[in-house]
C-alpha cells in the first residue's frame, strides 16, 4: 500500500475512535438484542486498526476482545493509539481470516466480520473458516439480497491506479441471504437473524469520480445507500448456534 493511502486509511480509521459510524453503532445493538455478549470471549476478524472492536469493548467491559487483521501496518498503528491501551479488555494481533489461529479454536463465544465478506468473490470459504473456530455464533456487515442470486460487482478507478481488477478494494459484491442462511445451518448454526441497516441521516452525493456512501429517496427507503454507480443493501446478519 502507497504512503498516501496509507495516511488516509489511517486517518479514516482514527475519525472512526472519536465518531463511530452508524453502522458501528447499529451492529452493536442488533448483536446486543439477540443476546450476543452474554459471553467471556469475541473476535473480531479484518479489524483494521481497531476502532470498531473499541467500541464493542467499551459497550461491554466484561467481554474480552480481540481484533485480528492481516495488514500489519494498521495492527501496528491500533497498538499505539491511546484509546485501545486504556482498555484491559482489548487486544489486537495479525492474523490471516484463511488461517485463522488453531490456538483460538473452541474459545471463542463469536466472531463478527465488518464490511470484509462483500470485499470477497465467494463467502464459503469465509464461512468454514470462520465455523472451523467452533464459535458459538457468527455475525456480518456486508451486502446481502434477500433471494437466491449472488451479484459479484467490482469498480475500476480511473483516478487511482491501485484499483486495479484484482484489487478486493473495488469490490462491492453482494451474496443471497437464503443461500448464506442454508450455507450456515449446515455448519450447525440452525438459527438465523437478519435485519437491513438503515442509516439514520442523509448523506451527501460526492463530487463526481470520487467514491464514498451517498444517499437518495427511493422505493427502498428514504435513505438508500450508495458508492458511486452501485446500490448497497447493508444488513446485519447473526447466525447461532444455540438460543
Amino acid at each position: 500500500m502507497p504512503l498516501k493511502n496509507k495516511k488516509q486509511s489511517m486517518a479514516s480509521h482514527l475519525k472512526q475512535f472519536k465518531n463511530p459510524l452508524y453502522s458501528t453503532i447499529g451492529l452493536e445493538k442488533f448483536l446486543d438484542k439477540h443476546g450476543c455478549f452474554n459471553a467471556k470471549r469475541v473476535l473480531d476478524v479484518g479489524c483494521g486498526c481497531g476502532a470498531v472492536t473499541n467500541y464493542m469493548a467499551r459497550k461491554h467491559p466484561s467481554v474480552r476482545f480481540e481484533g485480528l487483521d492481516y495488514n500489519k501496518y494498521l495492527i501496528k498503528k491500533g497498538k499505539k493509539i491511546p484509546a485501545n491501551n486504556a482498555l484491559n479488555n482489548l487486544e489486537l494481533s495479525c492474523g490471516d481470516l484463511f488461517k485463522l489461529p488453531p490456538r483460538l479454536k473452541k474459545t471463542l463465544d463469536g466472531i463478527y466480520n465488518v464490511h470484509t465478506l462483500c470485499c470477497l468473490k465467494r463467502m464459503e470459504p469465509v464461512m468454514d473458516s470462520l465455523a472451523n473456530l467452533e464459535p458459538r455464533w457468527i455475525a456480518f456487515n456486508s451486502l446481502f439480497y434477500e433471494g437466491p442470486l449472488d451479484t459479484l460487482i467490482h469498480i475500476r478507478d480511473y483516478k487511482d491506479s491501485d484499483i486495479t481488477d484484482d484489487n478486493p478494494d473495488g469490490d462491492f459484491n453482494i451474496f443471497s441471504l437464503p443461500l448464506t442462511k442454508k450455507y450456515l445451518e449446515k455448519k450447525g448454526y440452525k438459527y438465523f437473524f437478519y435485519e437491513r441497516f438503515e442509516i439514520p441521516k442523509r448523506l451527501k452525493k460526492p463530487p463526481i469520480g470520487k467514491r464514498g456512501t451517498y444517499t437518495i429517496k427511493t422505493e427502498i427507503s428514504p435513505r438508500t445507500q450508495f458508492s458511486g454507480p452501485v446500490y448497497l443493501p447493508w444488513y446485519f446478519v447473526l447466525a447461532k448456534k444455540s438460543i
